[in-house]
């Protein structure tokens, strides 16, 4: 073994040029896996870091209205924690912007409200301090909070005596009581305080809002656990019919939930990048039988000299090994740098929950190893099984020129594989570029240019709507005073930024639907100058202004999805609605466009806008339309808003076009590596092509010059050896073909406005391929063509 390897290693040296162009196209499929595989690591099989994580499951309301998983409402889950005969343990929680204020300024931090049994659950111990006690859940006695260590690190110094110490928290004194360690960090949160949720037992709760974790009890499987709760739901909904009829419950694994949106897009880019590696081990593979052609005799006299056929398999198969370690040591680097350009590209959905766990580590190096040897495995056996076939004669004789036309045979099959995948690869691209043209050409509902948006945290600040309407409205006519401003308003929910409240609603001329029957529309309260300042148009009516204030009818303005599934045929305009969101009636006075709230992808719902003067809520956000760039206004608009009130928080300063941009980014995403990996395949292809073609016009030299001796012409020749490389192109099309028409179909739910199987994507990306095919092979055919057969000849 020793000899071989040191054998091994003297005929790469010989051969720098095929030792580079292996070790390349090597590194650039092992590094492409490793990059991605160190993303599904982190996110799919990475142990989480919780006490027994198998048995933690998220419990959720199944809604009648959408079929899909939905908040929970908070009696039901004391009902749920009181009848379960399924978990240990179940914990409420539900994430919110805070401000704290104290040294160094008010700063808005994401915040946990959780209820009792929630850090149980999880079984993480606290840094310092303790978990809250169970008596820290009731109201009067829940002013306690626990930090992150992030938290305490950054605004507290790490000051190892912050137990006990009060911070302010929304204008409330809280005392710290623990600190949680950097490990902690439930995913798909960004929580760095935590503070006790008080859940009145005597109060019925309307709304949901809530998110449940669960810890199953030993030996419950999640199937026991699913059809306990369904016992539970089918309980309230006899109870509770006015709020609970129909509503169901889901079980949900806590990691299956975390991922499930995220699954098939990273197990596609996993294909992707194997699919890529397959390419690079055809290429080498191809390298190889080319390079065994000319060693022939070597390996004949070998075999002459007594050498077994394992013997000559070790050989090839040892130095094949070289090669794949070098190209998979090249491919590690490559990959950790290509890791930390994923890092900074990976969409919000995967990197919310992961970007801290992304590195190098065992698991990851385990597999660039593996597969590095697999590869070297899997490129060196062709050749090495051609030499242990080796016909000794027939080799000494002829100098391994016997052996071409067999050996060919095998170096055109990896060809046409090579362009069968590349094509698969290809056309998955090239239906995720159309789609992600559609999705950019879905008009939001606004005109998100030049618009800037920030958060203000009023939460707890004032003592009364009425204050807060009061605020609202002097801060507003401050920032419009801005000479850059041309349009200024509020909003409590913003596009394309969260999920928006919805509440059941009907129209007041018809009979009230039956309770859970209701329609159920979403709510967002705005004030006069929202629409102008996002630029949503006016389609009727009139959009709110200052007479729509306290003392007045409520009024409400509706989109067109709304007034086409409800009014149709009919002018809303006058009409009124009873929305359960408040006692009163509701008058519309207009209808604007309809606007893309959650997603670019779904289906606009119907919404509802009522004005904050009538009916003050919070979050507040400001939305300001200006003249040029909307962030020169960033500066001047704090200042304003802080003349009017210095302890009010200002976050989440963004522009609208940054909403639309990170709605695009998943998808862009996706399509972008995909499409650099297809990319990647398509050159890998032409080389195959290229290099088979020209080793066979090499080959042929002796035929080339017979034929043109004997009258052939010089156009001619370039036909035959351009028809050699189209064929193998052609069968290997017809065969990707096949694949791509099966294998697109996982792509369906990615997809936006185009079908799996789309013919003009198709048709494009065969067209495509075969003109690469063409120009790899016209580049031999034009040596070929320019032989000379009297020089042809005498060197034969």
């Amino acid at each position: 073994m020793r000899y071989d390897l040191r054998f091994g290693l003297r005929m790469l040296r010989k051969s720098p040029g095929f030792t580079l162009l292996a070790v390349l196209a090597l590194a650039l499929g092992i590094g492409a896996n490793t990059a991605i595989f160190s993303v599904v690591n982190a996110v799919m099989l990475q142990r989480m870091p919780f006490r027994d994580p198998g048995r933690l499951m998220m419990v959720w309301e199944h809604s009648p209205h959408t079929g899909k998983i939905n908040v929970v409402n908070p009696t039901n889950f004391l009902a749920w924690k009181a009848r379960n005969r399924s978990f240990e343990r179940l914990a409420a929680m539900v994430e919110y912007d805070i401000a704290i204020g104290g040294e160094g300024g008010p700063e808005v931090i994401d915040n946990m409200a959780v209820s009792d049994g929630f850090f149980p659950i999880l079984g993480v111990q606290p840094l310092l301090g303790r978990w809250f006690a169970r008596q820290e859940d009731t109201p009067g006695h829940d002013r306690v909070a626990i930090l992150s260590e992030a938290l305490w690190r950054r605004r507290y110094a790490a000051d190892p005596h912050i137990l006990g110490r009060t911070i302010q928290v929304n204008s409330h004194d809280f005392i710290i009581v623990g600190v949680m360690p950097a490990s902690f960090r439930l995913p798909q949160t960004r929580a760095e305080l935590w503070q006790p949720m008080a859940i009145n037992p005597a109060r019925i709760y309307g709304g949901r809002y809530l998110l449940t974790l669960g810890r199953l009890r030993d030996g419950v499987t999640p199937a026991a656990a699913q059809s306990d709760m369904d016992r539970i739901a089918a309980q309230l909904q006899k109870e509770r019919p006015d709020y609970d009829s129909k509503w169901g419950i889901t079980v949900v694994g806590l990691r299956d939930h975390v991922i499930s949106d995220v699954r098939m897009p990273l197990l596609i880019l996993l294909g992707a990048v194997a699919l890529v590696l397959l390419i690079a081990c055809a290429n080498v593979a191809n390298l190889m039988l080319m390079r065994a052609s000319g060693r022939s005799r070597e390996v004949a006299v070998r075999a002459a000299m007594g050498a077994t056929a394992a013997r000559l398999v070790r050989q090839l198969l040892v130095e094949s090994s070289l090669l794949a370690l070098l190209g998979g040591a090249a491919g590690l680097l490559l990959g950790v740098q290509m890791m930390d350009l994923l890092i900074v590209a990976l969409p919000d959905n995967i990197s919310f929950a992961v970007l801290k766990d992304i590195h190098l580590d065992p698991t990851v190096f385990l597999f660039t190893a593996a597969i590095s040897l697999a590869t070297g495995f899997f490129f060196g056996l062709a050749p090495a099984w051609k030499a242990a076939r080796t016909d000794i004669q027939g080799a000494l004789r002829d100098a391994g020129s016997a052996l071409a036309g067999r050996r060919s045979i095998a170096r055109q099959a990896l060809v046409v594989a090579e362009v069968a995948l590349s094509l698969v690869l290809l056309i998955g691209a090239g239906l995720l570029i159309r789609s992600f043209a559609r999705l950019a050409a879905v008009n939001p509902g606004f005109d998100a240019q030049h618009v800037l948006s920030m958060q203000l945290s009023v939460a707890g600040h004032f003592p009364s709507d009425a204050r807060l309407a009061d605020f609202t409205t002097r801060m507003l006519e401050c920032v419009r005073s801005i000479p850059s401003v041309q349009a200024a308003g509020t909003s409590h929910y913003l596009p394309l930024g969260r999920a928006i409240p919805g509440t059941g609603f009907w129209r007041a001329d018809r009979p009230q639907p039956k309770h859970g029957e209701e329609p159920v529309t979403d709510v967002l309260v705005v004030m006069p100058g929202y629409f102008a300042a996002m630029g949503t148009p006016l389609v009727r009516g009139r959009v709110f202004d200052e007479h729509d204030g306290p003392g007045v009818p409520h009024t409400v303005v509706i989109n067109q999805a709304l007034a086409r599934r409800y009014y149709p045929g009919e002018d809303p305009i006058g009409k009124v609605l009873t929305i359960q969101w408040g006692d009163q009636p509701y008058h519309i006075i207009g209808m604007v466009g309809d606007v893309h709230q959650e997603s670019l992808v779904d289906q606009v719902k119907s919404e509802v806008f009522i004005c904050d003067l009538q009916e003050p809520t919070g979050p507040v956000y400001l939305v300001a339309r200006a003249h040029g760039d909307p962030r020169s206004l960033t500066r001047a608009i704090q200042v304003q808003i802080h003349s009017l009130d210095k302890d009010i928080p200002i976050s989440d300063v963004k522009t609208m076009d940054e909403y639309v941009s990170a709605a695009e980014a998943a998808p862009r995403f996706n399509t972008i590596l995909l499409g650099g990996f297809s990319v990647l395949a398509l050159l890998l292809a032409a080389v195959g092509i290229f290099g088979v073609i020209s080793y066979s016009v090499t080959q042929r030299t002796k035929e080339i010059g017979l034929r043109l001796a004997l009258g052939a012409t010089h156009a001619g020749v370039m036909r035959l050896v351009v028809a050699q490389g189209m064929g193998l192109a052609g069968l290997g099309i017809a065969i990707g073909l096949a694949g791509a028409l099966a294998v697109t179909r996982v792509l369906k739910t990615l997809l936006f406005g185009v079908t799996a199987t789309d013919p003009l994507t198709f048709g494009s990306v065969v067209a495509v391929l075969a003109l690469v095919a063409f120009a790899a092979s016209y580049l031999p055919a034009r040596r070929a063509a320019g032989v000379q057969p009297m020089e042809a000849l005498r060197h034969e």
